[in-house]
C-alpha cells in the first residue's frame, strides 16, 4: 500500500477556519442581521479600515511606554476579522463543499479582488521603502538605516497579518454593501 503526501491537505488544514456545518447554520442565521444591514456594513467596514490603515500608523508613532497600544491594535484585528466573517456569512471562509456553485463563484471572485487589493498595497509599501531607502545625502552615498522599537515591529507584524486574514471578507462586506452581491 502506498501512501501519497499532499501539500495541499496540510495547507487546507492550516487555513480552514469554519467547518460546513458552521457554514449552512450562519446562511440562515438571523442573529447577525444588524450587521448585515447597510449601516452595519458600513460601519464594520470603516472600522476594518481604520485598523489596518490608521491605527498601523498610530502605533507606530505613538509609544505608550509599557506596550498596551499594539495589543489593543492586535485585538482589533481579531475582532473586525470576527466580526466581518459573521457580517458575509462566513461565506469568504468556507470549504466548497458548504456553499453551493454560485456561493463558491462568488467566493473564487472576491479572493482574486482581495489578494489584488493585499498586492496594491504591500507593492506600494515595498516601492516606498525602496524610494525611501535610495535616499542619497549630498556626497551622493546611501546613508538609510532604520530601527525599530518593540512597539513598531509589532506594528509590522500585526499590520501584515490584518492584512492577510482581513481583505477577503472586507472585499466581499463592500460588494454586499454596494449591492454587486447578494447572498
Amino acid at each position: 500500500m502506498t501512501r501519497t503526501f499532499s501539500w495541499s491537505a496540510i495547507s487546507d488544514s492550516l487555513w480552514q477556519t469554519t467547518s460546513a456545518r458552521e457554514v449552512t447554520k450562519d446562511l440562515s442565521d438571523t442573529k447577525w442581521d444588524l450587521l448585515r444591514s447597510r449601516r452595519g456594513l458600513g460601519a464594520v467596514i470603516a472600522l476594518a479600515l481604520f485598523v489596518i490603515f490608521v491605527a498601523p500608523v498610530i502605533v507606530w508613532f505613538v509609544d505608550d511606554g509599557i506596550g498596551v497600544i499594539p495589543l489593543v491594535m492586535a485585538a482589533g484585528v481579531f475582532v473586525v476579522w470576527f466580526l466581518l466573517r459573521r457580517a458575509v456569512r462566513l461565506v469568504a471562509d468556507a470549504p466548497d463543499d458548504a456553499l453551493d456553485e454560485r456561493l463558491v463563484a462568488i467566493r473564487n471572485r472576491i479572493y482574486l479582488s482581495a489578494y489584488r487589493a493585499l498586492a496594491t498595497v504591500l507593492g506600494f509599501i515595498g516601492m516606498s521603502i525602496l524610494v525611501w531607502a535610495f535616499q542619497a545625502d549630498d556626497s551622493g552615498t546611501i546613508t538609510t538605516t532604520l530601527r525599530l522599537t518593540r512597539p513598531q515591529t509589532n506594528v509590522v507584524v500585526w499590520f501584515l497579518c490584518g492584512q492577510i486574514l482581513i481583505w477577503p471578507s472586507l472585499v466581499l462586506a463592500i460588494a454586499i454593501r454596494h449591492r454587486k452581491v447578494l447572498l
